[in-house]
C-alpha cells in the first residue's frame, strides 16, 4: 500500500510543509514520527539504505595469482 504523504518526495526530497506535520484521518502527525511507528521507510531517511560493501580489486587480484600461472611452465617435455 503507498501511503498518500510519500507522493510529496520529488526524486527523495521533501516538498511538502516546512514542519513535516500530515494529516492522516483528520489528525496531524509529525511524519517522521508516524514512519518509525508504522515501519515505513522515507526517501529522505538516512538509515533506510544499507551501505554497500566495497571490494578491494588490488587484493582479489592477488589472491588468484596462482591460477593463472601456467601447468606446463616447469615440465621440459611440453613445446
Amino acid at each position: 500500500m503507498e501511503h498518500k504523504f510519500l507522493r510529496l518526495f520529488k526524486d527523495g526530497v521533501w516538498t511538502g510543509r516546512e514542519d513535516r506535520m500530515i494529516r492522516i484521518d483528520g489528525e496531524e502527525h509529525d511524519m517522521d514520527v508516524y514512519a518509525k511507528k508504522h515501519g515505513i521507510v522515507l526517501p529522505d531517511s538516512k538509515g533506510g539504505k544499507k551501505p554497500k560493501k566495497e571490494i578491494n580489486i588490488d587484493e582479489q587480484e592477488e589472491s588468484y595469482g596462482d591460477m593463472e600461472e601456467k601447468i606446463d611452465e616447469g615440465d621440459s617435455s611440453v613445446d
